[in-house]
Order: C-alpha cells, then structure tokens, then sequence
C-alpha cells in the first residue's frame, strides 16, 4: 500500500514541478519512457514528449495543473486534472489571444523505480480550440 501512495505523489509533484520548468520531465521519467499523446497514434520518447510540453508552455506559459481525483493500483496512478493557462503564443496556427482557458486532463501513468515510465495523456483539445476562437 505503500508503493501506491507513493506513486501518486510521483504524479503530483511531477505536474507541480512541470508547472515551474519543463526540467521536470528529465527528473521523473524514465530515459526510456513512452509517451501517448493527443493527436498522435504512435508513443514518442521522453524526448518527444518534452517537445509537446515546451509547445503548450510557450503557448500558454502560466500553464498550472491542478489534480482533481487520484486513483491507483499497483504500479499505475491516473488523475482528472484541471488545467488553467493564458493564451500568450502561438497555438496550433493561433496567433496568442490573451484568453484564460480551462481544459480537463486525463493523465495516466506507469511508474517503475519511482520514474514514470510510460505516461497516457488526453485532454479536450476540442473544447480548448473553442476557447481560443472567435467570439469565445
């Protein structure tokens, strides 16, 4: 019981310090983790998914993740997260608009050793560009 109460705060302290610089993900994951991200149907590697960070931080570079449920299971922890930011760069062609958004994240992720080693990630990219458009 230990080891999971453990993982979950790998999680949380993971997206706390993900929130204060995108060093964190050389931190807590694994050099060899896979990563499932929206819009891509293959994993990328720790690399790759530092990449997709540094675009949503240069984008919305207050970005802060805030755990709304935890549950988990042996080695896996997953988490409903709330993420709220200001649209101050380019966004998916999206000139910065100064808007607040608010988007649900579903994270999951396999811990091993105290390092992520595989991490699932969703959000709601849809109900995101819809913040960002006109009239919005």
């Amino acid at each position: 019981m230990a080891e999971i109460g453990a993982n979950k705060a790998i999680l949380e302290h993971f997206l706390k310090e993900l929130d204060e610089g995108i060093d964190a993900v050389d931190k807590f994951f694994s050099p060899v983790c896979s990563a499932y991200l929206p819009g891509n149907t293959l994993p990328v590697n720790r690399d790759g998914f530092k990449q997709f960070v540094e675009m949503l931080y240069s984008a919305f570079p207050d970005l802060r993740h805030h755990i709304q449920e935890q549950v988990a299971e042996r080695d896996t922890v997953a988490a409903v997260v709330t993420v709220h930011g200001t649209h101050m760069g380019e966004f998916q062609g999206i000139s910065p608009t100064g808007k607040q958004i608010i988007v649900t994240d579903i994270i999951v992720a396999k811990i091993e050793a105290g390092n992520i080693v595989r991490i699932w990630a969703q959000f709601d990219a849809l109900g995101l560009l819809r913040q960002l458009g006109p009239g919005q």
